[in-house]
């Protein structure tokens, strides 16, 4: 880090944690997760009988018993749990119990086979293989179990005292045994919460009296004052409640389980606490940086940003917070704390927590400038999200315009109202992998995954392939769908999170956990993957085979499925046809027609809460990693290539401006996918101003596109620092859906980044 203040707390959060950053492999930490381990398993062999409830009580009991709070000298944040909330998963069929994230994603663990998958063995086999064979990706089985959001929102104004007491009323209100039991498990999980946060005050008073420096007096009397009021407590001052934020994002994914992303909107939520402290003297300007940078540098410290980055989870730590938008008035939040934030990024040299910052084309000019100076700095370290396209797409869901303009964004881009929500958002649907199914499987493998698609060979028209191939893409989409349903609804069953539920709104009132719909609202969102590889192939085919009659179909697919091989003359007509982002009409009436299509599919199902699925458009690293696994495409594509990214144009075909690309891709009405759609665009820096990105930022919210991950890159300093790494440690790019040092990233995404469109 660039400030020697923090060399002490860096060198500390370094030491404890691991260096890759997605499990703690902190000894101590894996001592207690080993310990509580052997506890669940003998009680739940002694009791067989224990429902998940049970079993959950049991977790909430274990952990309040079996506690080791971690303190850093040099942090004055009592919250790390050794669990990184955001990577807080289990991967229930590749990891052992000792691996396993949490305590409380033990129960997961223990119950998704006996649960979810003897729920019916068929229907899980189907599930199952389809994922091995890449036609989807869930982050989790049947149900996302990443991407959820922490109720920080709602307990910064109660404190978890307001909800324990609302839960003890409702205890009149239940109806029947399982509400009860439901109501009680709660209950006992917020009493833990006390009980946890005042062990940290406990610690924190044996170390200041072992204190060697004024800096760990200060952070340990400040951790020992706190942590035996807040957050039972709703906090007091700006201090309590960053560390609120913290706090509330790690005890839930310990105690629950869950994978829990966002440390929410600290400049809309803390604006407040700062102010007064300002006003009342308690804090100045300084101070209030200072507790701001160690508190991004708990998030960042997690992992080792020069590990070199392949295909799999490497530099992706779920560490975010959103920042400016608006609030539920629909004024702009841009404000002191916004600064600062904004400040201890660049000085800070400041990766994790991602920072997604919400704007509109009404944002102030100094916000937008703040953030592209960075990125113009060769620091891509953003999300930029669109308020004048998301908000409209959430209030069309059925949220309020109140709580849809105070969403926040976790893990990549998931769009969730806090304390409202959790957004089951991770879920990829393989539109490459239609084409591969459609034209390259045989019938023997795709017996594999119970799928049977029309092909296309001999086909006499141009419509007669789109039906074939929307009809394919479309019965294994609502496969997906009515799976998650059915079985999605199974995970109250073996993963309640009562504890988590209880603090969000109106699951206490419904006495309900969120898995079983107990929320304000209860979304599932679904993304279109490699859009651009699928429209384009359809193009090509229309324009070679029925407009230009330049061969056959079958002449046509023959060439795709030798790899182009003595049929270059066909990819070269191919690369000639209309392509999505080239502006042309035709071109965007097709793919329009292709998402009304899969929206009008998903419309009339329910997803496994009882709320509405959303569409989206995006994809993460698997534009490389699926890539290299799917053979040549009709699009022009070999074998192995790489896939499209997002709602992007092609790398290989996007040759039209930058505002044709633009207008180009909002021909598709955004507002009615509220999955968030993601648009990538690389700039050479030698091309553009502070002016220049601030114009680009203006005329993305105007034309309604969504969420922006912007890249200002010299091609020229980037072959540079391949060859001197040394001296281009700074030089921070975005990938997709995470950054990372350029000179960190494997060859492969090296040169990925280095082939990119750049206008």
């Amino acid at each position: 880090m660039s400030d020697i203040r923090y060399a002490e707390l860096t060198r500390e959060l370094r030491a404890f944690h691991g260096k890759e950053g997605l499990v703690c492999t902190n000894p101590m930490r894996m001592e207690v997760t080993r310990r509580r381990t052997e506890r669940l398993d003998a009680f739940a062999k002694g009791h067989p009988e224990a429902n998940a409830l049970a079993l959950r009580r049991q977790i909430y009991s274990v952990v309040k018993e079996d506690f080791a709070p971690v303190i850093f000298p040099h942090s004055p944040f009592y919250c790390e749990l050794g669990i990184n909330g955001g990577w807080n998963r289990i991967y229930w069929d590749k990891m052992t119990p000792r691996q396993t994230a949490s305590t409380g994603a033990w129960l997961l663990n223990h119950l998704v086979f006996p649960v979810l998958r003897d729920a019916s063995p068929e229907a899980w086999e189907r599930f199952t293989k389809r994922q091995a064979m890449r036609f989807y990706s869930c982050c989790g089985p049947y149900y996302d179990t990443i991407h959820n959001c922490p109720a920080t929102a709602r307990l910064l104004k109660t404190g978890f005292k307001g909800i324990y007491e609302e839960a003890i009323q409702t205890r009149t209100f239940c109806k029947n045994d399982k509400e009860r039991d439901w109501l009680e498990t709660a209950i006992q999980g917020l009493e833990a919460v006390r009980s946890l946060s005042e062990q940290f005050g406990i610690e924190a008073k044996k170390r200041l009296s072992l204190a060697t420096d004024d800096d760990e007096r200060h952070c340990m009397a400040r951790i020992a004052e706190s942590a035996f009021i807040t957050p039972w407590e709703p906090p007091r001052t700006f201090y309590e409640a960053l560390n609120f934020c913290w706090f509330v994002r790690e005890i839930t994914g310990e105690m629950d389980g869950i994978a829990i992303n966002s440390l929410g909107r600290p400049d809309a939520w803390l604006i407040d606490f700062y102010n007064n402290d300002i006003a009342a003297g308690r804090m100045t300007q300084e101070e209030a940086y200072d507790l701001i940078c160690r508190f991004l540098l708990m998030g960042d410290l997690v992992y080792d940003r020069d590990n070199q980055a392949a295909f799999g989870g490497e530099h992706e730590n779920e560490n975010t917070l959103t920042l400016g938008g608006c609030d539920e008035n629909g004024n702009e939040v841009f404000n002191e704390v916004t600064r600062l934030f904004l400040k201890a990024y660049r000085e800070q040299d400041i990766i994790y927590p991602k920072p997604h910052c919400r704007f509109s084309s009404s944002s102030s000019s100094e916000y937008l400038r703040l953030i592209g100076d960075d990125i113009l700095a060769g620091r891509s370290i953003y999300h930029l999200i669109n308020d004048d396209c998301l908000i409209p797409a959430l209030v069309k869901t059925g949220h309020s315009l109140k709580d849809a303009r105070n969403y926040c964004c976790t893990g990549c881009w998931d769009i969730v109202v806090p304390a409202c929500e959790d957004n089951a958002g991770g879920n990829y649907y393989n539109m490459a992998k239609i084409l591969e199914a459609t034209i390259q499987l045989s019938d023997e493998d795709l017996a594999k995954a119970a799928y049977h698609p029309r092909r296309i060979d001999h086909a006499t028209s141009f419509e007669e392939v789109f039906r074939a191939l929307q009809d394919n893409a479309l019965e294994i989409f609502v496969d997906l769908l009515k799976d998650q349903h059915d079985y999605g609804r199974l995970a109250v069953n073996a993963a309640p999170a009562p504890m988590h539920s209880a603090c969000c709104h109106d699951c206490l009132k419904n006495r309900k956990d969120f898995l079983e719909g107990g929320q304000r609202y209860n979304p599932h969102a679904v993304s279109l993957s490699f859009f651009a590889t699928y429209v384009d192939s359809l193009l090509a085919i229309q324009w070679v085979c029925f407009e230009k009659r330049i061969c056959t179909i079958d002449e046509f697919l023959a060439a795709v499925r030798n790899n182009w091989k003595g049929a270059e003359w066909i990819r070269a007509e191919v690369l000639k046809a209309p392509h999505w982002g080239d502006g042309r009409p035709e071109t965007e009436a097709l793919a329009r027609r292709v998402v009304d299509e899969f929206l009008e599919a998903m419309a009339d199902i329910p997803n496994e809460r009882g709320g509405h699925y959303q569409l989206g458009v995006w994809i993460y690293r698997e534009i490389k990693s699926w890539g290299v696994l799917t053979p040549a495409t009709p699009d022009g594509r070999h074998d192995g290539d790489e896939l499209s990214q997002s709602l992007c144009p092609s790398h290989f075909r996007n040759d039209a401006a930058l505002t044709t690309v633009l207008r180009s891709l909002a021909s598709i009405d955004l507002t009615r996918l509220a999955g968030n759609s993601v648009t990538n665009i690389c700039i050479e820096r030698k091309q553009v101003s502070s002016d220049t990105i601030e114009s680009i930022l203006r005329t993305f919210a105007r034309l309604n596109l969504q969420l922006l991950q912007l890249n200002c890159l010299d091609s020229n300093e980037l072959e540079e620092a391949r060859k001197h790494p040394e001296k281009y440690q700074h030089l921070i790019v975005r990938i997709c859906g995470f950054s990372a040092k350029f000179v960190s990233l494997c060859p492969e995404w090296q040169q990925e980044v280095i082939d990119r469109h750049k206008y």
